[in-house]
């Protein structure tokens, strides 16, 4: 079925800073669709829009989106939220960590595009990927798999923007500094040593302050606006003055 609505799909939205660009979409009038791996997720959300599905892995994506696809006849927003600088504690040698930051960071968002992309040519739509400052400033403390796939991501994202705008397509990025949210990587760090941590944000970050979900959200949403349509091939940072 058609919908009159204009339909976004969130990777990874169930928490966190999908949760939170979901959020202030569907303030916006989006029918905003939220996604996690993990289908005991539903259980956080109120509504029924979800989709469970780990999008690192090409077959899972072509059934979400054929899902989707099913029940509302086209999308208008594909937002690529997957990712993770976290280094899993499954992981034993150095092939491992490649694959598996690759996959998350990169993948995730290559192998969604793909199942979507016939999709948002027909409703001229837009995919906006969430990247991070690793990609761009090697000074920044993270894993090396990890920026690599992030620049990866970046790049993929100028190219694709570049490719399909003769067919109205937009994509653009955006690369979030130190986000703080419940059960973030900052927030472990806040709590097992706040001094050192607060040292850390005042000798790096000008505006010496941690960024919040709600200002990616709200970049999102700034990004996804029609009156903005002629943005497109832009990685947009929100990190406080980090990367200056």
């Amino acid at each position: 079925m058609l919908s009159n609505q204009n339909i976004a799909l969130v990777s990874g939205s169930t928490r966190g800073i999908g949760e939170a660009i979901a959020t202030r979409i569907n303030a916006d009038g989006f029918v905003a669709l939220r996604n996690s791996r993990r289908v005991s997720d539903i259980e956080i959300l109120s509504e029924r829009s979800f989709y469970a599905a780990d999008v690192t892995l090409r077959n899972e994506c072509q059934r979400l989106v054929s899902a989707v696809i099913e029940e509302h006849g086209k999308i208008d927003l594909l937002v690529c939220n997957v990712g993770s600088g976290a280094k899993s504690s499954s992981i034993t040698d150095l092939d491992e960590s490649w694959d598996y930051f690759l996959a998350i960071n990169l993948k995730s968002t290559v192998f969604l595009v793909e199942a979507a992309l016939p999709h948002l040519i027909r409703s001229k739509g837009q995919v906006i990927a969430i990247s991070s400052i690793c990609a761009s400033d090697p000074s920044v403390e993270c894993p090396i798999e990890y920026a690599s796939a992030k620049a990866a991501l970046e790049m993929y994202i100028k190219k694709m923007a570049r490719k399909y705008a003769p067919q109205g397509v937009r994509f653009n990025a955006i690369s979030p500094g130190n986000v703080m949210f419940k059960g973030s990587i900052w927030e472990t760090r806040w709590k097992s040593d706040s001094e050192t941590t607060e040292s850390y944000l005042n000798a790096n970050v000008p505006l010496r302050d941690f960024i919040d979900p709600t200002e990616i959200a709200e970049a999102v949403a700034f990004l996804a606006n029609p009156r903005v349509r002629n943005i497109t091939g832009v990685i947009l940072p929100i990190d406080g003055g980090q990367s200056i």
